[in-house]
């Protein structure tokens, strides 16, 4: 099998950009620098939470590049240790070309969690950015009510306030950790899950729809080349959302995120992965296209696995 290799404040920005890394981390909010870093968010511990070791397990690392117009808009590093009872992820992503001159904005984000029989059980998530629209940075921790408790800056707003005490938050999971949903899963239940998430200000679903199967090609953008499984992610608001937000989704409703997923062979041929090789979104620039350019596993490139293996 052919390996990876590597490649040579405004509303709707800010929407297209989580949603755009939510469905990445396959795995799925642009990386800091240390000199961008906005200033820590006051910690809040919950009653499971604390600082954990790193997983002993593989590590898994992405790079996805963003493209507008055949132009680089931005790119996208992930980097998740998985082990058999934990999970850290962490994103690391920035503007670039044109989409750099208008917002300049970099972001990371980490999760850490628990793998269980009921599914993955995020226990921290941070996220911390810095633009020309300027610093943000939150951190929610699970407690002990089946919700989080949450920090951030700027404070939440009145309605992202009134979602959290509502308790819709509760049994949701973070952004990152919404992404081994479609990861950890066969090939022949892809696109089929309905994951509830909570990013710290807003409560919604990601609704994954199959669609088909297309071959792909390489080409000087994009690096993968084989079969891949077509599906549809839409976003589904339920709690926080502002009326300014609810009112430019109704007079211009966001299409769903085209996405094309393939499967990849996991560390000492274990269960394979599924990751997103190849995106399609709406963003303020237009159409971008979101391409996969490297993965590797502990190091090593990682290898496609054969679709039909995971029929």
């Amino acid at each position: 099998m052919r390996a990876v290799p590597a490649c040579s404040s405004n509303i709707s920005a800010r929407k297209a950009c989580a949603l755009a890394l939510t469905a990445f981390v396959g795995f799925a909010a642009l990386p800091q620098s240390a000199a961008a870093m906005p200033a820590p968010v006051t910690e809040t511990r919950g009653t499971n939470e604390a600082e954990r070791p790193q997983p002993d397990g593989p590590t898994i690392r992405l790079t996805y590049e963003f493209y507008g117009a055949g132009l680089l808009l931005g790119t996208l590093e992930t980097t998740a240790v998985i082990s058999d009872t934990d999970y850290n992820i962490t994103t690391r992503a920035a503007t670039a070309g044109l989409a750099d001159s208008i917002a300049d904005a970099e972001l990371e984000s980490n999760a850490v969690g628990r793998l269980t029989e009921d599914g993955p059980a995020p226990e921290r998530f941070r996220t911390a950015s810095d633009s020309r629209f300027g610093a943000r940075a939150l951190e929610m921790v699970r407690n002990g009510e089946g919700t989080f408790d949450v920090s951030a800056e700027p404070a939440l707003e009145p309605q992202q306030a009134a979602a959290l005490r509502s308790g819709l938050a509760i049994g949701t999971v973070d952004p990152l950790t919404a992404s081994l949903y479609s990861s950890l899963r066969p090939a022949d239940r892809a696109c089929s899950e309905r994951v509830k998430v909570f990013d710290g200000r807003r409560v919604f679903a990601l609704d994954f729809k199959r669609t088909g199967a297309e071959a792909l090609s390489a080409s000087n953008q994009a690096v993968y080349e084989g079969d891949t499984i077509t599906c549809d992610l839409k976003y589904v608001p339920l709690a926080g959302q502002s009326r300014e937000w609810k009112l430019q989704e109704a007079r211009d409703p966001s299409p769903p995120i085209k996405l094309w997923m393939a499967p990849f062979k996991g560390a000492g041929g274990k269960q394979d992965i599924l990751l997103p090789v190849r995106l399609q979104l709406r963003t303020p620039f237009g159409s971008a296209l979101v391409h996969l350019t490297k993965a590797d596993i502990s190091g090593e490139p990682m290898m496609q696995a054969s679709m039909s293996h995971n029929r």
